[in-house]
């Protein structure tokens, strides 16, 4: 493997843009092949490399960093986990794209590069993050808003915050070591927990309880994102039982092994079921709760209808939420091994490791 290049684009959303947006650009060279993965820059950019990734491809090539047959990997940083995300981006003669969910794995032996290169963050990254900050500047005067928020916004965004349960409540719960139904029971006051954790942006999400799909119910789906919507499915179980089995062979648990598998099950439905019925159902949802027409079990974020284009495709994520830490070293080995051994990956988490998040 060679990485020929890493650096920061400049780039035009559009082909009628007179701004520009930035993105992290890293070239790498494996098995005769060329790779580009695009890393987006969050709120560092005025668009995401999901909006653009067609115009940033044909940027990339006019401007001689790619060719025409390079193949496009496009990256979230962290966010939805601390490993981030990963899609292969396909074209077609127009230079539309089409996106296939990949993992870290998969993403890292394709590149033919260490775990260590995908977990560089950008922003963490000094030199990077200095070009960042000089292009930035540069382009603040024409991507900076100056406005007054609307009052539904901050009325929103207080009564969340005045429902909103605090850390030391849900640590003082959770040594309480309470089962499934008392945890649901105690997370109703506060529909916006979860969102804390895994809606992006922060603001913008939708979060339901006891959503059915096929013939089960799902304890709790975040909508969320921008462009195209993220579909965050959530399983819980008790804290009265530990994460991993204590018989010394590092197993999870029963407890733990079923939300993981009922988790899978409901992917499969989606996936394999009919994903264009689901997502056209999610989004059907989604604009009833906008829209205030149904769901007394649902909450909406702050800033009210999110960004999202029912005609593109989603993105299913999932998180597992099970029982009580023993042992953080080899807890963090297991919870790894099943994201990156999951596609969609599954984030795992026992009831202490999201407190620590918190």
């Amino acid at each position: 493997m060679m990485k020929v290049s890493d650096f920061i684009f400049k780039f035009k959303p559009n082909d009628y843009s007179h701004e520009y947006s930035l993105c992290r650009v890293r070239i790498f060279l494996h098995a005769n092949t060329q790779f580009s993965l695009l890393t987006d820059l969050d709120d560092k950019s005025p668009t995401s490399v999901t909006n653009s990734v067609e115009h940033i491809r044909k940027q990339l090539i006019d401007e001689g960093f790619i060719y025409n047959d390079t193949k496009i990997i496009e990256h979230y940083e962290e966010g939805f986990s601390g490993y981030g995300s990963f899609d292969i981006v396909t074209f077609d003669h127009n230079n539309s794209p089409n996106w296939e969910k990949t993992t870290l794995k998969k993403a890292q032996l394709m590149l033919g590069c260490s775990y260590e290169e995908l977990l560089d963050g950008t922003l963490k990254n000094e030199r990077l993050f200095k070009k960042i900050e000089y292009f930035y500047q540069q382009l603040y005067p024409y991507t900076k808003k100056t406005y007054v928020e609307d009052s539904n916004i901050i009325t929103r965004r207080l009564l969340i915050k005045e429902h909103s349960i605090l850390k030391k409540e849900i640590s003082d719960f959770i040594k309480t070591n309470p089962t499934e139904r008392e945890i649901a029971e105690f997370l109703k006051k506060d529909l916006s927990f979860f969102a804390s954790f895994y809606a992006n942006p922060k603001e913008e999400y939708i979060v339901l309880s006891e959503l059915k799909i096929a013939n089960g119910f799902v304890d709790y789906v975040i909508f969320s994102g921008r462009s195209r919507m993220d579909v965050t499915l959530i399983e819980i179980k008790g804290a009265n039982f530990n994460l991993m089995n204590q018989s010394g062979y590092g197993n999870l648990s029963q407890k733990t092994n079923e939300a993981i598998q009922q988790v899978r099950e409901r992917i499969s439905v989606i996936y394999r079921g009919d994903y264009e019925k689901y997502r056209n159902y999610f989004h059907e949802i989604r604009e009833q709760v906008e829209t205030g027409s149904g769901f007394s079990n649902a909450l909406l974020g702050p800033r009210g209808k999110l960004s999202v284009d029912p005609n593109k495709d989603i993105n299913i994520r999932s998180v597992v939420i099970a029982g009580r830490s023993n042992n953080d070293l080899e807890e963090s080995k297991q919870r790894h091994n099943v994201e990156i051994t999951s596609s969609p990956p599954i984030r795992l988490e026992s009831w202490d490791s999201l407190i620590n998040k918190f």
